[in-house]
């Protein structure tokens, strides 16, 4: 009988792929568990249980065709940080884990034309106290604040471009004749183009017009806004830089964008905002003019070119790469279906510029249209079939950017379909995930010292789903904060609220066993002696958990919106219950005998250095657990601080070929494990 002694030190490999189950050559195995579910992976090595979700309000519109609601965060400051709820024709905000009200009961609300069926596809840049907002289906939209309950949306007013190629030989009328184009007067409003052959659509309102002149040596660009259609050869417009003449010009240009043809991608890079990817020009990119984000204007009205002037790029390939993200780092970096681009100007020490323009064909590896998600150094991706999640990063070995599958240990947890993500930096520098099934994944990614550990979530109730999530800031900028809108059966009915999850229980930030919050979709109550609690609506017929002044009560069933306790409380938590689990993997230790896969061996007994624990249950499988025992005095209901030493546990397991290690947090209270030590016999 051979003894050793494996030790896990750490998890920074997370949640390793069922299809990895033989790789103990992998020096990450070691590093790994096969189950990591409710609890995240810190960037130190240990294992946290992940915090309970804290209700916050109802969405306006919870069940029919125009149900649910999409998150988006918004950003002025580190103390000046608002939720948005978009959903079907409106939008309500939320603010230091509140929802803001107008007056009352009222929740403060704004009117837009953003229809449910449309809310996914909505892509959003932010600029101080504006938000830029674009989609495929509607002009490009600012949403600005001006105060805590002042918001207003409206289209942006472009003032000139972006353009279509110039028609210089007058050639683009329905019947492919020459067309002119005669404008009635050179300034003004209400001022009628004429086109010698069918050239406008109904759709062309909004439409920018350019037109060309030439008075000797005098070149006139002029710009017009189609304000009405009246024919396919009459448009009326209203001027924004008046025309060199009235006569006819065969030199014209029309606009990039209207009805049907709107940008679906934006950021911002070097001063300058870049539309992208049209229904007409989907590789193409759009840049402002240096500074002025509303100016898209190709040259001067005399035709001079400078570098401030907008700036056109269609991508070029071997085959149309649509465009799917956009976001401006060191570079302007493009993620299309087809692989990844940098474009600048081709020079370290220059910006870009109309005439300075390049792009580089970094990866093969497409990109969904999910969001991306800016991570330190790197940007995190979904790749195109939306199982995967790659980092977009400059590589020094390679002298270029690459694409490597952040997935690749953990491929499995990818199915079903990645549809959203963003990163909280602090203080566990986490990617949040979700899933189209409503599962909520985690990756903890921290490059520098080689964490890159995926975690499983369920958030608590029947049929709970996550439909949407966004982060922000927490209030005193404490912590970064995730915002959850999540789907639930409560009572019989379909139930969407916005959720948030709670702060790390950490004793250094000043936390207490009265503060150890693991619900889900929970409330506290705070205040003088009580039994009976109510104001749990949200809750009504469910079965909730309690954490009393730090003890753990018996569950407790919410009846017309309130529990009666067994012991009265000052301090309580109420709210669904869920569970965390550890477990290992098949454990392969390292001795004279050589590998232990394939014989039989058993854990005899296992150190768990914990760390502001308390109640845990450990043992050989998920079926076979004991408690481990906490508790040093004679009450047996009072409430116990969370505890940080080692507690060592002997197992109760047979001499098996699967040999696992399974941990479960199962009460509304505090776990984190940082490492296990464990004492096992294998047969030689």
């Amino acid at each position: 009988m051979a003894k050793s002694t494996p030790t896990l030190t750490n998890f920074t490999a997370g949640e390793f792929s069922p299809r990895l189950e033989g790789r103990f050559d992998i020096e990450k195995y070691y590093n790994s568990a096969s189950t990591i579910h409710n609890f995240t992976v810190q960037t130190y090595g240990g294992v946290q249980k992940r915090p309970g979700t804290r209700y916050i309000a109802a969405i306006k519109t919870q069940t029919g065709s125009n149900s649910g609601a999409r998150l988006i965060p918004f950003v002025f400051s580190k103390t000046q940080a608002y939720i948005i709820e978009f959903g079907h024709n409106y939008i309500r905000f939320f603010k230091d884990e509140g929802q803001i009200y107008s007056s009352g009961s009222t929740p403060y609300e704004v009117s837009t034309s953003y229809t449910a069926a449309q809310l996914d596809d909505l892509q959003y840049v932010q600029s101080a106290d504006v938000l830029y907002i674009v989609h495929p289906e509607h002009a490009p939209r600012k949403l600005t604040r001006t105060a805590h309950t002042t918001w207003t949306i409206t289209d942006v007013t472009i003032s000139d471009g972006p353009y279509l190629y110039p028609n210089t030989n007058g050639v683009v009328g329905y019947d492919g004749s020459a067309v002119t184009l005669t404008a009635a007067a050179t300034s003004g409003t209400g001022v009628n183009i004429t086109a010698s052959a069918s050239t406008f659509y109904s759709t062309d309102v909004g439409r920018k017009i350019r037109l060309k002149h030439v008075d000797g040596t005098t070149v006139t660009w002029g710009c017009a806004t189609v304000t009405s259609y009246t024919s396919a050869t009459v448009v009326v417009v209203t001027i924004n830089n008046n025309f060199g003449a009235t006569d006819a010009t065969s030199e014209w240009r029309l606009g990039t964008f209207y009805t049907g043809n709107y940008p679906s991608k934006v950021t911002f890079f070097e001063e300058r905002l870049f539309y992208a990817n049209t229904d007409l020009q989907p590789s193409t990119v759009y840049g402002s003019n240096s500074g002025d984000f509303d100016n898209f204007a190709p040259s001067g009205t005399d035709g001079t070119v400078t570098d401030a002037n907008g700036v056109t790029y269609t991508i070029s390939s071997d085959q149309v790469n649509e465009i799917t993200a956009i976001y401006g780092g060191r570079y302007l970096h493009v993620f299309s279906k087809d692989g990844t681009f940098n474009i600048a100007s081709g020079s370290a020490t220059a910006a870009l510029t109309p005439t300075s323009v390049q792009a580089v064909n970094e990866t093969k590896d497409g990109a969904s249209s999910a969001r991306i998600s800016p991570a330190s150094k790197s940007v995190l991706y979904v790749g195109k079939n939306k199982k995967k999640v790659r980092e977009f990063a400059y590589n020094i070995d390679y002298d270029s950017y690459t694409s490597p599958d952040m997935t690749i240990f953990s491929e499995h947890l990818g199915y079903g379909g990645i549809e959203e993500m963003q990163f909280a930096t602090y203080p566990n520098n986490i990617l949040w995930a979700r899933k189209a099934d409503g599962t909520l994944l985690g990756l903890t990614y921290y490059r520098d010292q080689d964490v890159v550990a995926w975690h499983r979530h369920t958030i608590a109730g029947t049929n709970a789903k996550v439909k949407s999530l966004a982060i922000i800031p927490g209030v005193n900028d404490a912590h970064d904060t995730i915002y959850l809108i999540v789907e639930r059966t409560i009572n019989g009915a379909t139930k969407q609220y916005v959720e948030f999850i709670e702060e790390d229980y950490r004793e250094d930030d000043g936390h207490t066993k009265d503060d150890q919050y693991f619900v889900d979709s929970g409330l506290t109550y705070s205040g003088s002696s009580a039994t009976t609690i109510s104001g749990l609506d949200h809750l009504e017929g469910q079965t909730v958990a309690v954490l009393n002044n730090g003890a753990v009560e018996s569950n407790k069933t919410v009846s017309s919106g309130a529990i009666t306790l067994t012991n009265a409380t000052t301090k309580c938590h109420i709210g669904l219950p869920y569970v965390a689990e550890l477990e290992t993997q098949n454990l392969e230790p390292k001795t004279e005998y050589g590998t232990s896969q394939g014989k039989k061996s058993r854990i005899d007994k296992a150190v768990l250095r914990l760390f502001e624990t308390v109640n845990l249950k450990i043992g050989p499988s998920s079926t076979n657990v004991e408690s481990v025992l906490f508790r040093d005095t004679i009450d047996p209901t009072g409430p116990i601080s969370p505890q940080t030493k080692d507690y060592e546990v002997y197992i109760s397991g047979t001499y098996d070929k699967n040999n696992r290690l399974y941990v479960v947090s199962d009460a509304a209270t505090a776990c984190t494990i940082n490492a296990i030590i464990l004492y096992m016999s294998t047969y030689k």
